[in-house]
């Protein structure tokens, strides 16, 4: 029952963004965003209309039919973060979100990352090695041995504010 009460919490609340984006390669792109709708039975019209919505808030509107195979890595991340937004999640989970991605691209995953989790008013979580990519953060928990040992907090200027 507890495990039934989880998984639906998860289903629910969290979407994830893998480091290695986890699309099947089967499936096009809106249909590798709008499958976490189907498992919610979501109709297939709906589920379409959503997943459609989310690869053009991610600026992938002419790639909705391409196979993972047919795309960048930074394109693919992309697919991945609208697959996980779709869910309209409050807390989203990513696992070294840029870690295969070149400099530029990483910049433009974060940025995105950053202005959708604003505008949505979502908790991102984001587990990186990488220090330069954690300052983007409003709080940093640096842990070393499965303990918290420092905590940062940041102030960001919120988007559409920077002067």
């Amino acid at each position: 029952m507890l495990e039934k009460r989880l998984v639906g919490f998860l289903r629910e609340n969290v979407g994830f963004i893998f480091l290695s984006y986890n699309l099947l390669q089967t499936l096009i792109a809106i249909e590798n965003v709008a499958l976490p709708l189907s498992f919610r039975g979501v109709p297939r019209k709906i589920r379409n209309e959503k997943a459609k919505k989310y690869l053009k808030l991610v600026g992938l509107e002419k790639q909705m039919k391409h196979m993972a195979n047919e795309m960048s890595g930074g394109q693919q991340q992309r697919v991945g973060i609208a697959r996980a937004l779709v869910v309209k999640p409050k807390i989203i989970f990513a696992d070294e979100p840029t870690g295969n991605l070149d400099s530029r691209t990483t910049m433009e995953v974060l940025a995105l990352m950053r202005r959708i989790v604003q505008e949505q008013n979502q908790t991102l979580v984001m587990v990186t090695h990488d220090n330069h990519l954690a300052t983007y953060a409003d709080r940093q928990f640096h842990i070393v041995d499965g303990k918290i040992f420092k905590i940062e907090e940041q102030r960001h200027i919120p988007l559409g504010e920077e002067a």
